[in-house]
């Protein structure tokens, strides 16, 4: 038995994501629910890259800028939202589609269980108890300095530790948050393991929610780069710098408190800008202004980058093998790459044929093999890797290349640091320095004795 229809339209920021949402809704007779963090929020339309009231094109959009920047939403509170959006629109006779970039909320909602990277790194709600709001003052450490922070970890839960970054804040202080909740009694890898053996113990399947479409819209990378470069300066001129010191006054009416790895801040623009404002604050010289200002723009072109191919990422290996791992437990899902590299040709090869599919899948008719589709889709739809690290704690381990000064956190990361071309670079760099040094000590040892010899 199936549920009811959900259409969900995922992919990396700049692929046409919300383009493709609203020309299904108008085909469609749906109505859009947002599903990237970011847009939850009111205000700031151009660093969070909301669609426009033009660009909506009437169709009605929920939980879009519907939060106080002071606010912060966790995964488990947007799955309450967006679920009881759904029914919603279903009871008005409309089709829900989902739209959004922060995939652990779409993969949250998909598929809600089995997957305990999405609750380990979304901080689901649902899987922990809830974190007094004064924990802190209880535990001070809490606010501690990074270094600090990760040294109390790795001292009572040192399996959790060796999974994250020592410079990874966010996750380092969520695991310990986890243990004080507790009282004390249970770490946060002792609750992953117990959530994970549950799930083994289970004798019935997952009872599908529904019955999904995805639609991943995906360009080839270096077309997006470019394309999100070009962006970045769009987004300057169209207003951006003004929604920055926005921004700014907020962050300093919290006393320069604001943590950077919540809620509205993690936005891309305001972070890579916030080095120029206190330049700025502090009355620096004008070229020094200048060139911290041509910095930050180049940052935000270089976090934007970064973002997306974390959104590919996260989709290649996280989301695939959820989709996989929901499908052999009956919650039959089909997902189809959607190729919108060539812009001129976006409804050619996003628009008509994702219309098409849809309305194949509402009638239940037998859909096209997604492989077809394009040359992209042939190379993307079959994951990265047939593991999810977060399933396999027999491979976190913390390593550090001393050569390149790079921590990884689990055996495949660290294999794939050791074939890199950059490692290989600096070890042979390494050892032709090692030669020289070598050379040059010899050759004073020969030139010290010649002269004991002469004398």
């Amino acid at each position: 038995m199936s549920g009811p229809p959900l259409i969900s339209v995922i992919g990396a920021t700049g692929t046409g994501k919300s383009q493709l949402a609203v020309e299904l809704a108008l085909s469609l007779n749906g109505e859009v629910i947002n599903a990237d963090a970011m847009q939850l929020y009111r205000g700031l339309p151009i660093i969070t890259n909301k669609i426009t009231s033009e660009e909506r094109k009437g169709v009605p959009h929920h939980l879009l800028g519907c939060l106080d920047p002071s606010d912060v939403w966790q995964v488990g509170k947007f799955i309450k939202e967006a679920e009881k959006t759904i029914e919603d629109i279903r009871r008005r006779g409309h089709l829900p589609i989902l739209v959004g970039g922060t995939h652990y909320y779409v993969q949250s909602l998909l598929f809600p269980h089995g997957n305990e990277e999405k609750k380990e790194d979304a901080d689901n709600e649902y899987a922990f108890p809830p974190v007094d709001i004064n924990l802190a003052e209880k535990y001070p450490v809490l606010d501690a300095p990074t270094p600090k922070l990760y040294s109390a970890l790795k001292a009572v839960d040192p399996i959790i530790a060796a999974r994250w970054h020592p410079n990874d804040r966010r996750k380092i202080r969520r695991s310990l948050e986890i243990y004080y909740s507790t009282g004390c009694k249970q770490t946060a890898s002792e609750v992953y393991a117990a959530q994970r053996a549950a799930k083994q113990q289970s004798v019935s399947p997952d009872i599908p929610k529904y019955r999904n479409l995805i639609f991943w819209v995906h360009s080839e990378t270096d077309v997006l780069r470019a394309r999100l470069d070009s962006r970045v300066g769009k987004m300057i001129t169209a207003g951006m710098w003004e929604e920055i010191e926005e921004m700014e006054r907020l962050y300093y009416s919290f006393g320069d408190e604001a943590d950077l790895n919540q809620g509205i801040w993690q936005s891309i623009g305001f972070k890579e800008f916030l080095p120029y404002l206190k330049m700025r604050k502090t009355g620096a010289g004008e070229k020094e202004l200048e060139e911290a200002r041509t910095a930050a723009v180049e940052n935000m072109k270089t976090a934007t980058r970064q973002y997306a191919r974390s959104q590919v990422k996260w989709v290649r290996i996280k989301f695939l093998n959820a989709l996989r791992a929901a499908n052999e437990s009956g919650n039959h899902s089909s997902i189809f790459l959607m190729d919108s590299t060539d812009v001129p040709k976006y409804d050619e090869n996003v628009t008509l044929p994702a219309i098409d599919i849809a309305q194949d899948f509402l009638e239940y008719k037998l859909l096209p093999n997604p492989l077809t589709l394009s040359e992209l889709a042939k190379t993307c739809l079959t994951p990265q890797r047939d593991f999810d690290i977060s399933q396999r704690p027999d491979l976190w381990a913390q390593r550090t290349c001393e050569v390149c000064d790079v921590i990884t956190t689990n055996e495949p990361e660290w294999e794939r640091h050791l074939k890199s071309s950059k490692h290989k670079k600096k070890v042979a760099g390494t050892k032709k320095k090692e030669e020289i040094e070598k050379f040059l000590r010899k050759r004073g040892e020969a030139e010290a004795s010649q002269k004991e010899t002469e004398a």
